[in-house]
């Protein structure tokens, strides 16, 4: 099944993926304010666990489990969707302890705020591993 927009590559591509992946960072997980910058007003995630949480929530939830997770991702995928909203999608999994955890198909909807992108909506769906 297709998606409206079009794939992007190139510099914004690899912008909307650096900051995807700044929220993977323990440093940038445990520091509220680059979160906050982050996450837009409206933003809400709807988890690998099924629980849907709003933005108060994860700024308080994410910097909570930094120490404990390592977050490895693959396959980034950007889609343009209108001239301000971008979608991210890919691949990733949590290592806790050394091991690696259930593999997760990520969706997430990038919104352009002035010259800043912020993410808007986050959606994670575990899938069996091969």
């Amino acid at each position: 099944m297709s998606m409206a927009g079009s794939q992007v590559h190139g510099a914004l591509a690899d912008h909307l993926e650096a900051l995807e992946r700044a929220l993977h960072d323990p440093v940038v997980r445990g520091d509220v304010a680059r979160l906050s910058a982050l996450l837009d007003d409206d933003f809400s995630e709807i988890g690998s666990s099924g629980a849907v949480f709003g933005r108060d929530a994860a700024l308080a939830e994410i910097p909570c489990d930094r120490a404990q997770v390592c977050i490895v991702s693959e396959d980034y995928a950007v889609v343009l969707l209108a001239p301000s909203l971008a979608q991210v999608r890919y691949r990733s999994a949590y290592v806790i302890d050394g091991a690696r955890q259930r593999t997760v198909l990520r969706s997430s909807l990038w919104r352009q705020c002035g010259e800043a992108w912020r993410m808007v909506f986050h959606q994670g769906t575990p899938v069996p591993d091969p």
